[in-house]
């Protein structure tokens, strides 16, 4: 019987892992520094790299290795052709030693460290230590690495790998030169994994790329496993719909749906929809998550106007759009704060479904918040206009909960601030809305043409509005707040 050998599978972060420094993505700021530190003989005994996993640490430290002991280095790259490069990407070189510090971390394993270190390199031009989680090593074993970290041989480096700097001694710290590895950028791992998929062969869509891109959270080795797993599923044509299906994700729909229920106080559609978001499964934690970024990317979008504030497929910025006029600046700050604190609610919560039912059904019933700016720019008109000197304002302003605010671009301005344009009534019974205070048609017509026809506000309680304060006169306007609308 013929046994075939296959050829065994590689992962796709350690296919494509970068040999040189050029190759490294996103990390510009450390590759140029030690690539002109290489060029000018200005290598340090000891270097701590600081960053958040999979942002490539060690393989710098690898390509560090290489470069510094390469037979017939290109402008400060290593070849990957000479002995000694292929023997480190053999991991077979004595004199390039890569340590677990989670494994290796009590003073007895210092101590051969120490030992071994003393020795001049077989082959190569330094030896060097690559110790990574270098934080997982004990108080004893960092205390027993200063006395050699302090006067290292001139043949040894040492290069410490780290994702929490802060549990690193200082007295450690302040003998290496840190570089701190920053996350990956949304378009880098894009522009990385649309790369991989054009030399693979596989057909990805931009909705598919985004998507794995946030699933990694800022590292290239996350996005590039989450690739791996959806390629398994998909096969060489990856669509959104099959990423959504093999990641189980939230539908980008639902956030449009629950979004239409809360503006317009549906709460049997809320019922209905959380009844199909239990029968698909989703967890409440990911669209909680989901809905802040959501209602996040429409602040975003209303405030700047600028797309690239958002993380989202130029497909998804054109169906948000459609949504940036549903509430104003102040209504999705509350929205936002509300969810930020259900999702921090939601964790140990008992019945979930209900925690979450309940809390939609809050912010379905939440009052719209008056914008305090038109309010003052009111009041200003009112106290600067000598035809209102002559009488007093019994009545508080009340506000017409049918109508929507009516204001346009400003011809004038009152005190550099915009002037409300008021538009007159057709009939004189009926309540004109300034910025959402309904003012009777009298009033309207001594702020508009400052004639002196005594007149009083309309009103559902008695405020004296001549002889108090903008203080009170705002506090006054803000009781009602519930029937702002």
């Amino acid at each position: 019987m013929i046994m075939i050998r296959e050829e065994s599978f590689l992962v796709t972060a350690r296919k494509w892992r970068p040999q040189n420094f050029s190759d490294v993505v996103g990390q510009e700021h450390i590759t140029n520094t030690l690539i002109n530190a290489i060029n000018t003989n200005r290598i340090h005994h000891a270097y701590l790299f600081c960053g958040p996993r999979g942002v490539g640490k060690t393989t710098t430290a690898r390509i560090l290795a290489r470069a510094i002991n390469c037979l017939s280095p290109i402008e400060a790259e290593p070849c990957n052709k000479c002995s000694n490069c292929i023997s480190i990407l053999e991991n077979k070189l004595l004199d390039v030693i890569e340590i677990d510090g989670a494994s290796n971390n009590s003073v007895d394993d210092v101590r051969k460290l120490r030992e071994n270190a003393r020795y001049a390199p077989s082959t190569g031009k330094y030896k060097m230590y690559i110790i990574d989680e270098v934080h997982m090593l004990s108080n004893a074993a960092f205390n027993a690495l200063l006395k050699i970290l302090e006067e290292p041989p001139s043949h040894l480096i040492f290069v410490f790998a780290t994702t929490e700097p802060h549990k690193v001694l200082p007295t450690i710290t302040s003998r290496c030169q840190r570089y701190d590895f920053k996350r990956m950028e949304l378009s880098d791992i894009i522009n990385q994994l649309k790369y991989i998929s054009s030399k693979e062969g596989v057909l990805i869509d931009e909705e598919s790329l985004m998507i794995i891109a946030k699933k990694g959270d800022g590292s290239m080795r996350d996005s590039q496993s989450i690739f791996d797993q959806i390629l398994a599923f998909c096969g060489k044509e990856i669509t959104i719909d099959k990423v959504s299906d093999a990641l189980h994700l939230v539908d980008f729909d639902l956030f449009f749906q629950l979004n239409t229920i809360i503006k317009s106080n549906d709460l049997k559609g809320l019922f209905e929809l959380t009844e199909s978001i239990q029968t698909n499964g989703y967890d409440y934690g990911e669209i909680i998550s989901g809905l802040i970024e959501f209602y996040r990317n429409i602040v975003a979008l209303k405030s700047t106007s600028n797309t690239k504030v958002v993380e989202l497929s130029s497909e998804q910025i054109i169906r948000l759009n459609e949504e940036l006029n549903d509430f104003s600046i102040d209504d999705l700050i509350n929205i936002i704060n509300n969810l930020v604190k259900l999702e921090q609610n939601i964790k140990n919560a008992s019945q979930p479904k209900i925690k979450f039912e309940l809390s939609m059904m809050q912010l379905c019933a939440m009052a719209r918040i008056p914008d305090i700016n038109n309010l003052i720019d009111l009041l200003k008109r009112i106290s600067e206009n000598p035809a209102l000197n002559n009488f007093k304002f019994d009545t508080p302003i009340s506000v017409v909960t049918e109508s929507r605010v009516n204001y346009s671009a400003p011809k004038k301005t009152i005190n550099n601030k915009p002037e409300a344009k008021i538009e007159n009534s057709p009939t004189s019974n009926k309540l004109n809305v300034v910025d959402n205070i309904a003012i009777s048609s009298d009033n309207q017509n001594i702020l508009n043409n400052n004639e002196s026809k005594p007149s009083t506000l309309v009103s559902d309680s008695s405020f004296d509005y001549a002889n108090s304060s903008t203080e009170d006169i705002l506090i006054d306007l803000f009781g009602a707040r519930e029937n702002i609308e």
